[in-house]
């Protein structure tokens, strides 16, 4: 039997180290997938299925990409469940001998996805490890683009229905196994018919208790950022860590430097929501098709910025307990409540933030650009004035995050002075560094310039020595620069013209002058693009470097922007349901009217066990329906055009209407009360509006 070509059998080696997943393999412009990957890929993502010799008597099934369209189908590949492993030119072909050397330079799954376009902006996607060792468990989340990671582990007596809860609590998108869980045949089907999650069986070795990587390397705090002393004694949350922290290196295969702080928390911190309370409450979904319209977190979010959505998710997946953190909490949304200016100045500015967390990840991984440069730039722009407004609140809270945000002025700084305001999406082709930031840039740009004005100056010296008026200098990538003659002035092309390019209607020359020239202009392009390339690289690496600081800004980002939303969802429930809450006449205490009939009355006991409700004024049947028809459709007026004037605000006739009801019904309303009118004729009213 014939041997594989060389090429594919370099092929063949790097897919056997991933036989797990689809191998999109660099080949010039494209990707190609071979075998059963053309296959599978020709198949889910219904692209031509061609083929390739391979030095076999049949060809090799083959299908192909573009390289700059992979975002696309690897996400659509992701979404259908499978794992796509990289494999790039690591070396430039111009000057490679023999094979171009290829290799992984990262794997996708499900639960390690980063670009933007693949990803909910206010949802978190985490990936999570669970260790079963016996009847317990170690449990570590992490979100790569975020670098969010919380661990916690489960020795109770009731332990699987406990995973499922944090499974719940999570809702990954991937999680990473040992041998023990995998083969846990029922726990692993009550799983899969409860959530839609990748499996990855990962290799028991990496399950260690070893505490020394993570202790050198991470700093472990509880819920209340204290250091975790007693690390040696939460062995399960350990090897779970140990396991996950491998496989985000085994896949991303690059320094994760935005991940350096884990949460180890105890499930008993806050409160315990099983998967069916969850599913039931419809607290961040709805039962029926998993979206988020008509659920709580829909109802709540008024976030201004992705990272207050996705603080705002996780603070209703995770219920409070602790009465010092509810009233922390309830103390600094009073304080913004009762502060219209403070609340109007901190939403004006977080909206125009941009997401720090992911942007932070994308520059620690190194894929971020220069525009992520400037997003970043623009949002650190704004925390002089976060932190000014923040300066004279009184709040615990608040003046917390005051304490902990950090200006960041010296990556603002560098960011201004090095990435020009408009820069390309990519960082290969040049046009990102300002003039002034790298002296040797500006020389050869400089250099650069200079020689487009001799190209200039040539066209107009040649047009004159030949006396060819069409005479053009050009350029382009195959043949580089060259002098464009028509066929009506090809008598008058002197001998020193050599023939470079023959077109139908023209011929292409260049001359020894404009050889030197050309060489002189492209080494300098060329020079350029790889410096500012370098620089670039450089200063990001420097971000990189302070994400610690940045991580915790954005804690403050987030906890203002959920502060802030809460504060209107305070306003909204006022205006629209500002009869909602009473304070009985007779106990005083505060309820909640039924069917906002009685107003004034509660159901508790107060005297002579006659509930507060019996001894306050009688009410005829009749009476009662009457008021609630006349409320109910009040109400639903009321609340038809509330909703009209807030979905089109910069509508000034719905907000006219609007209190002109209000106005109208407050009037007649009393007429009604003082006799003048007939209850008839107002209810009439009512249903014509």
């Amino acid at each position: 039997m014939a041997e594989y070509s060389p090429m594919m059998q370099k092929y063949l080696e790097t897919k056997e180290e991933y036989k797990d997943c689809i191998l999109f393999y660099r080949l010039g412009d494209f990707y190609e997938m071979f075998f059963e990957d053309a296959i599978t890929v020709s198949r889910e993502l219904e692209l031509t299925l061609t083929g390739k010799d391979c030095g076999q008597a049949e060809r090799a099934p083959m299908c192909g990409i573009p390289h700059h369209a992979a975002e696309l189908y690897i996400s659509k590949l992701i979404a259908k469940g499978y794992k796509v492993a990289i494999c790039e030119q690591l070396e430039d072909p111009k000057t490679a001998k023999g094979i171009v050397k290829r290799g992984v330079i990262r794997v996708v799954t499900p639960g390690t996805v980063i670009e933007s376009n693949m990803l909910e902006e206010k949802k978190n996607n985490y990936i999570m490890s669970i260790v079963k060792k016996g009847i317990y468990y170690g449990i570590a989340v992490c979100d790569v683009t975020t670098g969010d990671f919380y661990s916690t582990e489960i020795k109770e007596n009731n332990n699987f229905p406990l995973v499922l809860d944090e499974i719940a609590r999570y809702s990954p998108a991937e999680l990473v196994v040992n041998s023990m869980m995998y083969d846990s045949t029922e726990e692993i089907n009550k799983i899969k018919e409860r959530f839609e999650i990748y499996f990855t069986r990962f290799n028991d070795k990496f399950f260690t208790e070893d505490i020394n990587y993570i202790v050198e390397n991470y700093n472990l705090v509880d819920t209340n950022n204290n250091n975790i002393k007693d690390i040696d004694k939460r062995l399960f949350s350990v090897a779970s860590i140990n396991a996950l922290v491998e496989y985000l290196k085994q896949t991303q295969k690059t320094s994760l430097e935005h991940i350096n702080k884990i949460i180890i928390y105890n499930t008993t911190r806050y409160m315990a929501l099983d998967i069916n309370a969850r599913r039931n409450l419809e607290l961040t979904e709805k039962m029926r098709d998993k979206s988020k319209k008509g659920t709580l977190l829909w109802v709540l979010d008024k976030t201004s910025t992705s990272m207050g959505g996705r603080h705002l998710r996780r603070w209703i997946n995770d219920p409070l307990i602790e009465v010092n953190e509810i009233n922390k909490r309830l103390s600094a949304v009073k304080e913004l409540k009762d502060n219209v200016i403070l609340k109007g100045d901190i939403i004006e500015n977080l909206k125009k933030v941009y997401d720090i967390e992911r942007l932070a990840g994308k520059i620690s991984y190194g894929n971020a650009n220069g525009r992520d440069m400037i997003s970043l730039k623009n949002s650190l722009s704004k925390l002089p004035e976060v932190k000014e407004v923040l300066k004279n609140t009184n709040s615990n809270m608040l003046q917390e995050l005051y304490n902990n945000l950090d200006e960041l002025k010296d990556i603002y700084e560098l960011i201004e002075n090095s990435i020009v305001e408009d820069p390309p999406m990519s960082v290969k082709e040049g046009g990102l560094i300002k003039i002034g930031y790298d002296e040797e840039i500006d020389k050869l740009k400089k250099a650069t310039t200079e020689g487009k004005n001799w190209l200039i100056q040539l066209e107009a010296t040649e047009k004159e020595k030949t006396g060819i008026k069409n005479l053009k200098v050009g350029f382009n990538k195959v043949f580089g620069y060259y002098i464009e003659v028509t066929k009506s002035n090809f008598s008058q092309v002197p001998d020193r013209y050599i023939r470079k390019q023959t077109l139908t209607n023209c011929e292409r020359y260049i001359t020894e002058e404009l050889k030197e020239l050309e060489n002189q202009i492209l080494g300098a392009e060329d020079k350029v693009i790889n410096l500012e390339y370098e620089a670039f690289t450089k200063i990001r690496q420097e971000i990189a470097k302070n994400v610690k600081a940045d991580y915790l800004n954005t804690y403050c980002f987030e906890s203002n922007d959920v502060i802030q939303s809460f504060i209107i969802d305070l306003f909204e429930m006022t205006e629209i349901e500002s009869t909602a809450i009473k304070k009985c006449k007779n106990c005083g205490k505060f309820f909640v009217p039924d069917n906002r009939v009685d107003e004034l009355y509660c159901n508790s006991i107060y005297e002579n066990n006659k509930t507060c409700k019996e001894v306050g004024p009688f009410r005829t049947k009749q009476k009662l329906m009457q008021e609630n028809d006349d409320l109910r459709v009040y109400r639903n007026v009321y609340q038809k055009l509330l909703l009209r004037t807030r979905r089109n605000p910069t509508n000034t006739q719905y907000e006219e209407d609007f209190n002109n009801f209000k106005k109208e019904n407050n009037e007649l309303k009393k007429k009604v009360e003082n006799g003048e009118i007939p209850q008839a004729k107002y209810v009439k009213w009512l249903e014509e509006q």
